[in-house]
C-alpha cells in the first residue's frame, strides 16, 4: 500500500479550490499565511493522490481546478485513517470526544491505536489541559487509568456539541448522519459518538420533534443541529449519573418554552434555545438593561451613516434579538461559524468600521467580547436596514434561497437581492430539505455556493449561482434571465388611485403597508 500523507491543510486547501474554481499563489498567500512555494509544494503532493484527469493544474502563479464535488467528497472518502496525517487540534477533540463517552480516557491506549509515538501524546497531553482550562473545566488524574474532564457539566456538554455538530448532518427523516466531507479523523470522532450514544440519539430525536410540534416553531438547520446534539449529550451523562446543574447564569429574562422531558436541565435547556435561530417568528422577553444597550447601539450607528432609519421598530427587533443570542453563545463558547462572513469587513469596510467602534458600548456593559463573526453579522444586519430603507420596489420573481448558512446572513442576502431586483422569497430552506421545493410555488432557485449548485443539478433541480456579495455581473446575469430591476420603479396611479378610493386613513394606510411595503414606511 502507498502511504498518504495528506493533512488537514491540504483537505482545505482542495476544498477551497473546487468551491472557488483557482488559486493565484501571491494572493494565497494572504488567505492561507503560507508563501507561494510552500502552497505549490501542497499543490504537487495532493496531486500525487487525485485520480488521473482530476489534477490541479499549475499555470504560472496560478492553480486551476478541475474537481466537482462529488470528486472532493469520493477523495475525502477514500482517505484511512492510516494514510491520513492528523493535526493537533484535531487530536484534541478527539480526546475531548472520547473522554465525555467513556468514564476515563486512556491516552496511552488510544495513541498506541492512531500509531502516534510517546513523544506526541505528551505534546498533545499538554495542549489538552490549557485547551480544557481555557474551557472553564480541568483535567483529573485517575491513577493506573488514565484522565477524564471534570467542571461545569452543562459547559463540558456544549463544548463536546460544539466539537461533533460540525461533523453531522440530519437527513429529511430526522436522522443524524455523518457529514459526507468529514476527513478520516472527523469520521472516527462521529463514528464512536454514534455508536456510543445510539439510544441517546433516537431518544433526542423523539424530544426534539415533540418539542417542535408542541411549540409550533421553525428552527434553522444549524440550530436544530445543535440542539439534536446537546439533547443527546445530556440524556446520556444523565443516563450515566452525571449532574446537570441546575442555575441559570444569564442575568437578564428568559422565555419559558414547553419543557421537553425532565432527562435534561429544563433550566439551561431555555437559555439554550433562547440563543438559536428560528426562521419562524419566536416570542424574545424584553430586558430593559439589554433594551437600554440596544438603542444606544442603534443611535450610535444612525450618527455616523447617512441614511435614516425609519424602520426602527424592526431594526431595533432584529438587533435585540441578535445581541441577545451572542451573549449566551459567548458565555458558553460556542458559536456557528460561517467563513462567508470572513470577507464582511472587506466588502463593506466603512460600515465595518463604525460598528466596530460602536461595539464598545455593548461590550463594557455586558462585559463580553463580540466575536469578528458577530460585529460582521451585526454590520450586515445594519447594511440590510440601510438598503431596505431606500428600496422602493415592488416584488415580481418568486425565488427559493438553498443555503447551509445562517439566519442573519441569508437575510442580509435576500435584502440585498431586493435592493437590486424585484423579487418575493417564497422558501429559504437547506440544503438537506430539498423535499420542501416540491410544495413551493416559484421561478426560481438561488445558492450561493458551487457545491449547493453541484448538489441541486444532482437532484435534476435548475438552480442560478450567485456571490455571496453580489457583484454587477450577477445583476446582469438575472436581468438578462428576465428579472426586473427595483430601479425608479413607480406605481400606476390610476390602479392605485382606484384602490384608496372611498377608504379611511387608517384603511388607506394598512393598504400601503401590507400591498406597497417596499414604498412606505
Amino acid at each position: 500500500m502507498i502511504y498518504i500523507s495528506i493533512n488537514k491543510f491540504e483537505l482545505k486547501l482542495t476544498s477551497f479550490l473546487q468551491e472557488k474554481n483557482q488559486l493565484n499563489l501571491i494572493e494565497g498567500e494572504c488567505i492561507f499565511s503560507k508563501t507561494a512555494s510552500s502552497l505549490k509544494r501542497n499543490i504537487i503532493n495532493i496531486n500525487k493522490y487525485l485520480p488521473q484527469g482530476k489534477c490541479f493544474v499549475i499555470e504560472g502563479n496560478n492553480i486551476l481546478n478541475t474537481l466537482t464535488y462529488k470528486d472532493y467528497i469520493h477523495f475525502v472518502q477514500s482517505i484511512s485513517i492510516n494514510d491520513y496525517i492528523s493535526s493537533q487540534s484535531e487530536r484534541i477533540s478527539l480526546m475531548a470526544v472520547y473522554s465525555f463517552l467513556n468514564l476515563f480516557l486512556n491516552m496511552t491506549k488510544l495513541y498506541q491505536e492512531l500509531g502516534m509515538s510517546l513523544t506526541t501524546k505528551k505534546k498533545d497531553s499538554k495542549k489538552l489541559t490549557d485547551f480544557i482550562t481555557n474551557k472553564q473545566l480541568a483535567i483529573e488524574l485517575l491513577p493506573k487509568k488514565g484522565v477524564r474532564i471534570i467542571g461545569e457539566e452543562t459547559a463540558y456538554i456544549i463544548l463536546i456539541s460544539s466539537i461533533i455538530a460540525p461533523l453531522s448532518e440530519v437527513d429529511s427523516s430526522d436522522s443524524l448522519i455523518s457529514r459526507k466531507a468529514n476527513n478520516p479523523l472527523e469520521k472516527m470522532i462521529y463514528d464512536y459518538f454514534q455508536t456510543k450514544a445510539y439510544e441517546e440519539i433516537n431518544d433526542a430525536k423523539k424530544s426534539l420533534t415533540t418539542f417542535i410540534n408542541d411549540n409550533k416553531l421553525r428552527m434553522s438547520y444549524s440550530s436544530k443541529k445543535f440542539l439534536y446534539i446537546y439533547l443527546t449529550l445530556s440524556k446520556f451523562r444523565k443516563n450515566r449519573g452525571f449532574l446537570l446543574e441546575k442555575e441559570n447564569c444569564i442575568n437578564f429574562n428568559i422565555h419559558n418554552y414547553k419543557v421537553l422531558d425532565h432527562s435534561t436541565n429544563e433550566t439551561f435547556l431555555n437559555v439554550l434555545i433562547s440563543s438559536l435561530d428560528f426562521t419562524s417568528k419566536i416570542s424574545i422577553p424584553l430586558d430593559n438593561s439589554l433594551k437600554e444597550i440596544t438603542d444606544a447601539l442603534i443611535c450610535e450607528i444612525q450618527k455616523n451613516i447617512i441614511t435614516r432609519f425609519y424602520s426602527h421598530d424592526s431594526l431595533f427587533e432584529e438587533i435585540y434579538c441578535y445581541l441577545y443570542k451572542s451573549i449566551i453563545r459567548n458565555r458558553y463558547n460556542y458559536n456557528f461559524y460561517d467563513n462567508k462572513l470572513d470577507d464582511t469587513h472587506k466588502e463593506f469596510s466603512n460600515l465595518f468600521s463604525i460598528v466596530n467602534k460602536a461595539i464598545s458600548l455593548v461590550e463594557k456593559n455586558v462585559k463580553i467580547i463580540l466575536t469578528r463573526s458577530q460585529i460582521s453579522t451585526l454590520t450586515l444586519i445594519f447594511r440590510k436596514f440601510i438598503m431596505e430603507n431606500k428600496i422602493i420596489a415592488r416584488n415580481s420573481k418568486n425565488v427559493i434561497i438553498v443555503t447551509n448558512s445562517a439566519v442573519e446572513k441569508t437575510s442580509f442576502f435576500i435584502e440585498t437581492l431586493r435592493h437590486n431586483l424585484d423579487i418575493t422569497v417564497v422558501g429559504n430552506i437547506n440544503i438537506n430539505e430539498l423535499h420542501e421545493i416540491k410544495n413551493l410555488d416559484y421561478d426560481f432557485i438561488i445558492t450561493f455556493s458551487n457545491r449547493i449548485a453541484t448538489l441541486l443539478e444532482d437532484k435534476n433541480y435548475i438552480c442560478i449561482k450567485l456571490n455571496f456579495y453580489l457583484h454587477q455581473n450577477d445583476i446582469q446575469m438575472l436581468l438578462n434571465l428576465g428579472f426586473s430591476s427595483n430601479s425608479r420603479r413607480k406605481i400606476l396611479s390610476n390602479v392605485f388611485l382606484e384602490e384608496i378610493s372611498n377608504k379611511s386613513i387608517e384603511e388607506i394606510r394598512a393598504l400601503l403597508l401590507e400591498k406597497y411595503s417596499s414604498h412606505f414606511l
